[in-house]
């Protein structure tokens, strides 16, 4: 492989990783498989040449931030970045000669040059793609963050007048153009406008994107190009419930062989982290660093990431931040009060409520009338023969019409009725066909505000029990809730309303360690976790025994 020395970095690249010289996460290893894997399959085929291409255009743009820059230094890749683009560039479909990776998700902590290489990204499939009248957009939330790709392109070019001539290129105010084909690279900033045709769409910091409208924009315009790429650069963050950390989940199952799809298979998944499952303390270690940010020692100093992480040892209100940004772990700024991934487990999208038709259920309800939601959760419960009683949520919500911008796309799993708030009475008729089609032993409510619909629900031949909304009542429901999850005795049907109000849900404290649920923000709703919760309550009261599970220390 003398003739090709950028794929020969590539390959002792993957080599150290799977032979463990590189320490490296779970995530990158399987990206390695993956690598070694495709270069076996027949209908995929290699062209070292596409990748020396890439490398060498990229050792052709200056520096322009730091002592590098100062030093006049060239964009050097490192072994890493040489065996991302050699996955990214080298790999073509036999049946159509295309290139295997349309989407490239790169999540990789601060200060390891995600955005210049995105940079050197943009400018080579701008001009040395082989695409007539390219296309490439910078897609990100503000001004700002959008530059953090596009003024490094910029500077690049200006900082080698006799590269940007060669290219045919000029700079303009907003935009990278070449006059001879009308080929572009310009920022998009907030919702793209339709009618884009990106060749290559660039998504700068998705974890701060709030929708996924920049996204599927670049995604959706790209049917006309050859060989089009949406390239997404991020760190992680603290939106377990946006368009990125979903992103980032099905990613993971892409690595994991649980998506095998043609876009599964489109995607190449980098990401660079620590295990979730390496002891409690080794966020602490120097190891870490090093597993988690691969250009550790090179455009990050050690000693800079040595201190802040100390810092983060030192001052627990430092922890969340560092490992998020230097780390690539999602972390809440305050922790939630069950962790994401254990409810995430416990997750079925196949549950069906008709097959519970016949087993005992507890009802809770969270009413509102405009700002919250009204949710219900129907709980059904059964005792596994060993002591282990299983809770099994169908939730269901309502909102007033108006709110439905809020959330767009979630309109599948939401009840909008019409006016400014929510109908009751639509409320009401769906509670009693729920009496009417299931094994409902009670419904219960907030005493503060079920006045109106005890007695309606009464008549109708339900049993009703009011639920105090104190610190005491809630404890042990809140104990129950935490290990059924934990224990894997709590299933649900992945509905994603429920997923982000469960990470909404924190813990009102005492110093006796009694616990109820709370929100940190008015704006973050829990309301589904209410009515969870409140069911359980209930349902360990049941059969004149009251249940006692084993209560965990939280």
């Amino acid at each position: 492989m003398t003739d090709y020395p950028h794929c020969r970095d590539a390959w002792g690249y993957a080599n150290d990783v799977r032979d463990g010289t590189i320490p490296s996460c779970k995530y990158i290893k399987l990206a390695v498989e993956r690598f070694f894997a495709d270069m076996d399959r027949e209908d995929l085929t290699f062209n070292y040449d596409e990748v020396e291409k890439f490398c060498n255009f990229c050792g052709r743009l200056p520096h322009v931030k730091g002592k590098w820059a100062q030093q006049q230094k060239r964009f050097d890749l490192e072994p890493w970045q040489k065996f991302k683009f050699a996955n990214l560039f080298g790999f073509y479909r036999v049946s159509t000669g295309k290139r295997k990776y349309q989407e490239c998700l790169n999540i990789i902590p601060r200060k390891n040059g995600k955005s210049i290489d995105a940079a050197a990204v943009g400018l080579y499939m701008l001009t040395s793609d082989n695409e007539f009248g390219s296309e490439v957009y910078c897609g990100a939330t503000s001004e700002k963050q959008a530059n953090e790709v596009f003024t490094p392109a910029k500077r690049m070019l200006k900082s080698n007048p006799e590269l940007m001539n060669f290219l045919d290129l000029s700079i303009q105010t907003q935009s990278i153009f070449r006059e001879s084909d009308g080929a572009f690279f310009q920022r998009v900033i907030g919702d793209p406008p339709d009618g884009t045709s990106p060749h290559c769409g660039i998504v700068d910091e998705y974890h701060e994107h709030k929708k996924d409208a920049v996204y599927k924009t670049f995604q959706t315009g790209m049917g006309a190009r050859e060989n089009p790429l949406l390239y997404v650069i991020t760190t992680a963050g603290d939106n377990i419930s946006g368009p990125c950390h979903e992103k980032v989940q099905e990613c993971i199952q892409i690595l994991e062989g649980v998506l095998t799809d043609d876009h599964a298979d489109s995607t190449l998944v980098l990401i660079y982290t620590i295990d979730d499952d390496a002891p409690e303390d080794f966020w602490k270690t120097e190891d870490a660093l090093k597993m988690a940010n691969p250009n550790y020692g090179v455009s990050i100093s050690a000693d800079w990431l040595l201190k802040q992480q100390q810092q983060a040892i030192r001052s627990a209100k430092d922890q969340g931040f560092f490992k998020t940004k230097h780390l690539n772990l999602w972390v809440n700024q305050t922790e939630p009060f069950v962790n994401y991934e254990n409810w995430k487990a416990c997750a079925d999208p196949d549950l069906k409520i008709e097959d519970y038709l016949m087993h005992p259920c507890v009802m809770g309800i969270d009413l509102s009338s405009r700002i919250d939601f009204t949710a219900s959760c129907k709980t059904f419960y059964e005792d596994d023969g060993d002591g282990n009683r299983h809770y099994y949520l169908f939730p269901e919500f309502w909102l007033p019409e108006e709110s439905s911008k809020d959330y767009p796309a979630w309109r599948d799993y939401i009840n909008f009725t019409e006016g400014n708030e929510i109908d009751t009475a639509a409320v009401k008729k769906k509670l009693k066909a729920d009496l009417d089609n299931y094994m409902i032993d009670e419904i219960t409510f907030d005493p503060w505000k079920s006045a109106g619909f005890e007695q309606e629900l009464a008549d109708h031949g339900a049993e009703i029990t009011k639920f105090p909304q104190t610190i005491g009542q809630y404890t042990m429901p809140m104990h129950e809730f935490e290990a059924a999850i934990i224990s894997g005795r709590l299933h649900h049907n992945d509905n994603p309303v429920m997923n982000w109000m469960l990470t909404n849900l924190h813990a009102k404290r005492d110093t006796n360690g009694n616990c109820k649920p709370r929100k940190e923000d008015q704006k973050k709703k829990i309301d589904g976790m209410i009515a969870a919760i409140m069911a359980i309550g209930r349902c360990m009261q049941t059969e004149e025994t009251v249940y006692s599970p084993t209560i965990l220390t939280i």
